[in-house]
């Protein structure tokens, strides 16, 4: 899909490596996609906890706008759920990386006796719900919610509430299962930080492409989409403190080392049907970063996605450490894809 501009020095890496063995005796790797969670409850209410979901869970992300009908403002929802009987205990849905036990009432289902036992990590009080959080329990990495309520619909204010503590949770609980890091991402990321003096994890669906003193660049590309993570490392002389600092500074390296398959450059979108969001200071993983995240577009075509850029200030070495995560996937769910950037982004840790 794109050319590269300058020239590249190459890792060489072992691309025929496994996944890691698993040790007896441990938990196996959770399953599922990004910002995908399995709920699950005891039969006699799984009509309500559906319905309540359904109802009462229509929060749209700020970002996933359905390209296809940008004229409309249709979003994406900014979780996957996805629902169950407590009978599927005894199969793999218990390996769901997120998963959330509902309880309406006093009923309760086996996967909710299984956690009585269980102190909880953190437990939420929300307007009319009660949060219970637990971590590892039937798979690594992977987070269980337990939600009790008397009501079958969900409150605005309680849907916000699950949402952001899913996200908080998710995001630093690390990739699962199928996104897991193999060893080619180890070798991988060791080379980086010997070369950079960074390191960070990402999925084995992605292979990197090319670095050079400035960049470093995975991506992975289908016939059916195509996404990428792109690091720039640059100098602190000039800060990046505000929006219009980072939409100059995210034209200026795709229009440097990016170009499409007929010539020209991708910017950031400044149509107005396609938000723009810029957040300081935002704590992913060990480091705080500013994070700015919109849609680009690929000049000369019809392409276009939505990205996310993170801002990472490694004061100590007076520069940035900066990953664009971009994406294109029409006409499909973008939510997976997207939430994997900021899986990613909460893993990097610099010396």
């Amino acid at each position: 899909m794109y050319k590269l501009i300058s020239s590249a020095i190459l890792f060489t890496v072992l691309f025929t490596a496994c996944n890691r063995s698993k040790d007896a005796g441990t938990l196996p790797e959770s399953t599922g996609s990004p910002a995908e969670v399995f709920v699950v409850s005891d039969e006699s209410i799984k009509e309500n906890v559906e319905a309540m979901f359904q109802s009462g869970y229509r929060r749209p992300s700020p970002i996933l706008i359905i390209a296809e009908n940008a004229e409309k403002q249709q979003f994406e929802n900014s979780l996957v759920f996805y629902f169950g009987r407590h009978q599927s205990y005894s199969g793999a849905d218990k390996h769901a990386s997120l998963i959330l036990v509902a309880e309406i009432g006093k009923q309760a289902g086996n996967y909710s006796d299984d956690l009585e036992s269980i102190k909880p990590l953190e437990k939420l009080n929300g307007k009319e719900i009660v949060l219970n959080v637990y971590k590892n329990v039937w798979a690594k990495p992977q987070t269980i919610f337990r939600l009790t309520t008397k009501k079958t619909t969900l409150q605005p204010e309680d849907a916000e509430l699950l949402e952001k503590t899913i996200y908080r949770y998710e995001t630093v609980q690390g990739l699962p299962g199928s996104l897991a890091p193999t060893a080619y991402c180890d070798s991988v990321s060791r080379l980086i930080d010997g070369n950079y003096g960074f390191n960070f994890k990402f999925p084995p669906q992605f292979k990197l492409e090319f670095s050079n003193r400035e960049v470093v660049w995975l991506w992975q590309e289908t016939q059916r989409f195509y996404r990428h993570a792109f690091f720039n490392i640059f100098t602190d002389s000039s800060r990046i403190e505000t929006a219009e600092q980072a939409i100059a500074n995210r034209n200026l390296y795709t229009a440097r080392y990016l170009k499409n398959d007929v010539g020209t450059t991708i910017k950031v979108s400044d149509s107005k049907l396609f938000p723009l969001t810029w957040e300081k200071d935002i704590m992913l993983g060990k480091h705080k970063a500013h994070v700015l995240r919109g849609w680009y577009t690929e000049e000369g075509t019809y392409r276009r996605g939505p990205f996310a850029r993170y801002f990472f200030h490694d004061s100590a070495n007076h520069r940035y450490i900066v990953l664009d995560g971009f994406l294109h996937a029409p006409e499909q769910m973008r939510l997976p894809y997207y939430r994997t950037f900021d899986l990613m982004a909460a893993t990097i840790d610099f010396k």
